[in-house]
């Protein structure tokens, strides 16, 4: 059957779309599962999953075959940070992959660098304020972090591990009480349906959370306060993130206990 490759961009959204090849949708191989998990971490914050600078122009002048390959393709001079190399999704297995990609031009991606530059120094001054950190959705880091829950499971978003819940879930998490502390929690705009949420840290609320229906697939932080009193004269406390209104539990995809007084 003859198949051309072509762009097929999101309803909403004409710059992040999938690349088929006929009627085969294509998963770009992002990595061996076994391989150093950068995305997971959680100092990869930009950058896991690249993108293409090739922005209104035809599929086939930036998506090229590999030789001897068939169904196999690698994109040219358009990625960034690394070109990737694509096959059709059902033949990709114990991989790490992206079907979806955002697209910029030169123009869109020389301002998207600048942005990106400045996030990557607020997230080094971040994690210089960061007394601790637990890791969603990672079952060796769940464990390390007393991970309690009911009617709760893991979730993953553009390769980032994360963990949801229909009641509530909680972590236990250092803190230093020589310094007010600060609960910067990492969230995604692309949920299905409404969440809302109470944030709690040793059974007191210091937060609550909306997340509307259907934003834009983003990653956030939100930073809560954390009162002085919760944390004197202790070593850890258990953070839980608590159902409200009928709804459920966003995903969460990182949350860190920092120095609030620290330079950021």
């Amino acid at each position: 059957m003859p198949k051309r490759l072509r762009l097929e961009p999101l309803p909403d959204n004409p710059r992040r779309g999938a690349l088929l090849w006929g009627p085969l949708v294509l998963a770009g191989d992002l990595g061996s599962e076994e391989a150093p998990r950068r995305a997971r971490s959680r100092t990869a914050t930009f950058e896991s999953v690249p993108v293409f600078v090739a922005a209104e122009r035809p599929v086939s002048e930036w998506l090229e075959s590999v030789p001897d390959q068939p169904g196999r393709f690698r994109t040219v001079g358009v990625g960034r940070d690394r070109e990737v190399e694509f096959e059709p999704f059902y033949r990709l297995h114990r991989r790490t992959y992206a079907v979806y990609w955002d697209l910029f031009t030169p123009s869109e991606w020389e301002q998207r660098a600048v942005e990106i530059a400045a996030a990557r120094e607020r997230q080094e001054k971040l994690e210089a304020a960061t007394v601790g950190f637990v890791q969603p959705g990672e079952m060796q880091a769940e464990r390390d972090a007393n991970m309690q829950g009911e009617e709760t499971s893991p979730d993953r978003v553009m390769g980032r591990p994360g963990r949801r819940a229909r009641q509530w879930f909680s972590f236990d998490v250092p803190v230093d009480p020589a310094h007010p502390m600060g609960l910067v929690v990492t969230y995604n705009l692309d949920e299905w349906r409404e969440r809302t949420f109470d944030i709690l840290v040793d059974g007191t609320r210091v937060g609550q959370q909306r997340i509307e229906r259907r934003g834009p697939m983003r990653f956030f932080d939100v930073e809560y306060p954390v009162p002085a009193e919760l944390v004197r004269d202790k070593q850890r406390v258990t953070v839980r993130f608590q159902a409200t209104e009928g709804n459920e539990v966003g995903a969460v995809f990182g949350l860190r206990m920092i120095r609030a007084d620290a330079e950021r």
